[in-house]
């Protein structure tokens, strides 16, 4: 019975070490909502300026930029909590589909990006964590994601 016991341990050990690191890019880099909210192909549409069905990373850093720009309501460069959460739980931000505004409003993924713990997140620091983003969700490494690399279960 010893012996079956420590099986089982050792099994389940190895289980989570092969899933712990499947899964360390998510934990670092989204909640399970966003990265949801992310990979549907509606965002896609929404991030993909010239309509080719790919996303360059010039792409990907100017609609996130804009998107910054849309956050930071009082223009001072940084995001603080009450312009992250907006005027109510409702407000949903122009540029993002419904599901992806309310996921990335979060105050959890505000604290995922604000890298200084300054309780504000800067342009920097809001392009930068999308930057991670890109790179985590461009599996082929050329500077483009398509549609099925978009849809992967990246973040």
């Amino acid at each position: 019975m010893n012996f079956q016991f420590k099986k089982v341990a050792l099994t389940t050990s190895v289980l989570l070490a092969i899933s712990t690191s499947v899964f360390a890019a998510d934990a670092m880099l989204g909640t399970g909502g966003y990265a949801r909210a992310m990979h549907k192909m509606e965002m896609m549409k929404m991030i993909d300026g010239n309509g080719d069905h790919m996303v360059t990373k010039e792409e990907f850093d100017d609609y996130y930029g804009k998107l910054f720009d849309e956050l930071d309501t009082d223009h001072d460069g940084s995001v603080d909590a009450t312009e992250w959460a907006g005027p109510s739980k409702a407000s949903k931000l122009d540029l993002t589909t419904g599901g992806y505004s309310r996921e990335l409003r979060s105050m959890k993924m505000m604290g995922k990006m604000d890298s200084d713990g300054d309780h504000k997140v800067t342009k920097d620091e809001f392009v930068g964590y999308h930057q991670k983003l890109f790179v985590e969700m461009d599996k082929k490494g050329d500077g483009q994601i398509t549609a099925q690399e978009w849809v992967g279960k990246h973040l």
